[in-house]
């Protein structure tokens, strides 16, 4: 008798929970999606960018080849299909983010899609899935590639965490 009831209390504060969490998200305000014409910088990033680099200050071995091979080149050591990422930028503002869409095979594709801006002090901002991103590029000289770093944690093949400082270098594809 002890368990039947203290079953139904349970279901009775499942059910509570369940009605109190509802999918109205009136509380949750998505950033508007960026417009505008584009300024003279923005103009000249238009266009696709594909990552062609990824170099960490640290030195870390990712392959599984049983031979002690770390490196600070992190690129050579990933699969086609994880380091097939490509930023398509449009005069329209839109932009997608695809990974593993042009390599042969990859089970984890996907797209996301959103709204870009470009500042003069060469701050990117993304508006996508309700989230507004910042990211602070450095071009070369002939606005051809540009670079972004992050401080990432990777797990070398033995298992160690590393926290490192990565670039990551995106080419224009010229037309």
């Amino acid at each position: 008798m002890k368990k039947r009831i203290l079953l139904v209390k349970s279901l009775m504060v499942c059910s509570l929970l369940f009605v109190s969490c509802s999918d109205n998200n009136d509380d949750i305000t998505c950033p508007e999606a960026i417009t505008g014409e584009l300024t003279s910088t923005e103009i000249d990033f238009v266009g696709e960018w594909t990552l062609k680099s990824m170099v960490s200050e640290d030195e870390i071995d990712l392959t599984d080849d049983d031979i002690e091979n770390p490196s600070t080149d992190l690129f050579s050591q990933y699969t086609d299909c994880a380091k097939d990422i490509i930023y398509n930028f449009g005069e329209n503002r839109e932009y997608t983010f695809t990974t593993g869409s042009s390599a042969v095979d990859c089970v984890n594709a996907q797209e996301i899609e959103g709204t870009w801006a470009l500042s003069e002090n060469a701050e990117l901002k993304t508006v996508y899935n309700c989230s507004t991103q910042f990211t602070q590029i450095e071009m070369n000289d002939d606005n051809t590639a540009f670079s972004t770093e992050n401080s990432l944690q990777y797990i070398d093949v033995e298992g160690n965490t590393i926290i490192t400082t990565t670039t990551f270098t995106y080419e224009k594809t010229l037309e």
